[in-house]
């Protein structure tokens, strides 16, 4: 399946508190739940799982995650 990287703003605070839980191996839904209607907003079908990948250096920070999406389907808009 193929991945689409989003990326959600952030404070820095909620970065390394999010990178911190992540590290230590526990999920955030709510995070995950906000990724995966971002990818319904980009006309895209998510179909697997989130993965989060890291933490941007800018100011403020973004969270990243991949998304696995269908490749061929597409939301209605």
């Amino acid at each position: 399946m193929p991945l689409i990287r989003i990326e959600m703003p952030s404070t820095r605070d909620e970065a390394k508190r999010l990178l911190a839980q992540y590290e230590s191996g526990v999920r955030d839904a709510a995070w995950e739940e906000r990724v995966i209607d971002e990818a319904w907003r980009r006309g895209r079908t998510p179909t697997g799982r989130v993965r989060f990948v890291g933490v941007t250096n800018g100011q403020p920070p973004s969270l990243k995650f991949d998304v696995e999406v269908h490749p061929e389907l597409h939301a209605v808009p």
